[in-house]
């Protein structure tokens, strides 16, 4: 690394720890506990959204994760309160198999259960356990999978959305299981946590991957064909999700994951990023025809990861370490609102122009996330 990247990741630092993070933390929060969904285009907390669940669940996750980071003394009590909030009005539920979303008066809007939002949960309990101490939440986490395993378990492997009807199958909530998986086994060294885990990389290798196109597919069957409606729908920002992920994937397996961190990462960066541009589109076809018009936060931040723990893998080439300064620069520049320095934005076009001025809560993981790899990488210059 050098001062090119020292001076992008204190811009970075800079900005989500001191700003966004405090913002989120004095407003960002209902007095019974609840986090809010969003931030309205002026700057005001929106009470008036439905909260989806998932969103409680991540807001726990970076609660704890600036707690553990030294930035967020004030973490375990707003852990505290959402914990409460989901208890007072999700108490008959089993923890972590809530329901979809909650509306302004606080009552269940839809009471299904839903796969991605398992996953949240269970990371959630993840870094309740290591950066509180909370050794309930591994309990939590075991009884959650114990009881989805078995409820949502499809004889086509993996695991149904949720326990709604559904013709359509996504990857998406399967590569979240599988950061909440190794997560949870890299804090806890218990081998009932990798066992699913291994699980989910067999159904990446069998399904998710497309060895012909090199990219990741996003919507299946519900026997794991290729949608025939939605199936030609890559994200870029998942093929550089999937780099990150399987690198740990490799540090807990020993397995050699190169072929696929590396292709993934080429053609993430090829397809995703238009010539001259800044920022990864949304969506391409499986031979990268087709961008979208359109950029939404998220998937800097997985470039971000991406770029750093390639660098790691080739440290002789210097195209990563330049990629993450690119990311890094481009994510700031780009998604920090320009007149309110403690938010971002959600969707940007291609030339930069603000097309969802929104300030979602569940942005708040994915910085969180790309935070924890810019710091990793600064501590080990």
């Amino acid at each position: 690394m050098d001062n090119r990247f020292n001076l992008a990741a204190t811009r970075f630092d800079h900005w989500l720890t001191q700003s966004v993070f405090d913002k989120w933390c004095r407003e960002g929060f209902a007095k019974n506990g609840a986090a809010i969904e969003r931030f309205t285009a002026d700057g005001v907390a929106d009470w008036q959204a439905d909260k989806r669940i998932r969103v409680q669940a991540r807001q726990i996750f970076s609660m704890c994760y600036g707690y553990k980071q030294g930035f967020l003394p004030q973490g375990p009590e707003l852990v505290k309160g959402v914990n409460a909030y989901i208890d007072a009005v999700c108490g008959d539920y089993l923890p972590g198999y809530y329901p979809m979303s909650i509306d302004a008066n606080n009552q269940i809007k839809n009471g299904e259960s839903d796969l991605y939002d398992i996953a949240f949960f269970l990371l959630a309990f993840a870094w309740q356990y290591d950066a509180l101490g909370d050794k309930s939440a591994i309990e939590k986490a075991r009884h959650l999978t114990d009881h989805f395993d078995q409820a949502l378990g499809s004889a086509h492997g993996g695991w149904l959305e949720g326990t709604y009807a559904h013709d359509v199958r996504r990857q998406n909530p399967h590569m979240h299981l599988f950061e909440a998986f190794m997560q949870l086994y890299l804090f806890t060294n218990d081998p009932y946590w990798k066992q699913f885990a291994d699980k989910i990389f067999a159904l990446f290798e069998a399904h998710f991957f497309d060895k012909e196109y090199a990219v990741i597919r996003e919507y299946f069957t519900t026997s794991w064909e290729i949608s025939p409606e939605k199936g030609h729908i890559i994200e870029p920002g998942h093929l550089m999700e999937w780099v990150w992920l399987l690198n740990r994937y490799e540090e807990i397996s020993g397995k050699d994951m190169s072929v696929y961190c590396d292709a993934l990462y080429r053609n993430g960066k090829k397809y995703g990023l238009p010539t001259d541009g800044k920022w990864l589109v949304d969506t391409v076809a499986p031979d990268g025809s087709s961008p979208a018009t359109t950029s939404r936060c998220w998937p800097m931040t997985e470039w971000i990861k991406a770029a750093l723990v390639m660098g790691e893998r080739h440290p002789e080439d210097t195209q990563y370490h330049d990629d993450a300064i690119r990311a890094v620069n481009g994510l700031v520049d780009g998604f920090q609102h320009p007149a309110r320095s403690d938010q971002y934005v959600d969707s940007i076009d291609t030339k930069g122009n603000i097309l969802d001025p929104l300030m979602p809560a569940s942005s708040l993981y994915h910085l969180s996330m790309a935070h924890y790899e810019v710091s990793r990488a600064l501590k080990a210059q």
